[in-house]
């Protein structure tokens, strides 16, 4: 026996719901949409310190920093005048990593270069 539909499909009702199929559930739209923050931002400082060559911190600054050779000089010339730089500023997983990468630089190469994150 074949049976006949008294109402369109889209006014039908789910036989597994208590709900029309074709109502769009509006309370999803209604919610508030949630924003999300800016990461906060960390600088890495470098120090000055009497034994780390300039020509090292400048090679820390071109290979980590991805800072352009010049621009690796006049910063290399800065911590070694006024003491301290900052090299760059990043979220602090990024900054922490770029910290660990130097540190680990210097060592291998038996440098006492102190690098040193700090809130932005």
């Amino acid at each position: 026996m074949v049976k006949t539909l008294s109402r369109p499909l889209s006014q039908q009702q789910n036989p597994n719901r208590g709900e029309p199929i074709g109502q769009p559930r509006l309370d999803l739209l209604e919610k508030d949409e949630v924003r999300a923050k800016r990461p906060s931002m960390w600088n890495i400082i470098l120090y000055n310190d009497d034994y780390t060559p300039m020509d090292f911190v400048e090679f820390v600054l071109k290979t980590v920093f991805h800072i352009s050779t010049l621009d690796a000089l006049a910063l290399t010339l800065a911590v070694h005048t006024k003491g301290k730089v900052i090299a760059g500023t990043y979220t602090f997983e990024i900054a922490e990593q770029k910290q660990y990468e130097v540190l680990l630089m210097a060592k291998v190469e038996e440098h006492p270069l102190r690098v040193e994150v700090e809130r932005a």
